[in-house]
């Protein structure tokens, strides 16, 4: 009975313990994702960028189109 008692509380304890424990990530991976995240971002600005032109060069057309009719 005894012996039942402490195998049981031992498999709790290390279920418990197995559950809680994350995995650690790999520093490769985690350099990786920081690389491919700052790419993004680097994209992304580059892509608001051309955005931002794209609506400059329309307001212009359209205030010269305004301009024109009047």
């Amino acid at each position: 009975m005894k012996h039942s008692f402490y195998l049981l509380l031992a498999i709790s304890v290390l279920a418990l313990s197995g559950c809680s424990s994350e995995p650690e990530e790999r520093t490769e991976l985690s350099d990786y994702k920081k690389r491919q995240m700052d790419k993004a971002k680097a994209v992304e600005e580059e892509m608001n960028k051309r955005v931002d032109n794209i609506n400059k060069q329309l307001d212009e057309s359209n205030k010269s189109k305004d301009d024109d009719t009047q």
